[in-house]
């Protein structure tokens, strides 16, 4: 995923923001040594590709 790649998000009332999904899973992986042991597990089981 590119890191500029923008997710559009509907919010509870109906308005659309566009979120930095593909900066957030760059940084995420960065990061994954100071990622808490049970967040990196969500992110795993929602699919987190980690390399």
């Amino acid at each position: 995923m590119p890191r500029k790649h923008k997710e559009p998000l509907v919010l509870d009332d109906g308005s659309t923001v566009e979120v930095g999904l593909g900066l957030f899973v760059a940084n995420s992986r960065s990061r994954r040594a100071d990622i808490p042991t049970d967040r990196a597990a969500q992110l795993t089981e929602l699919g987190m590709r980690w390399k």
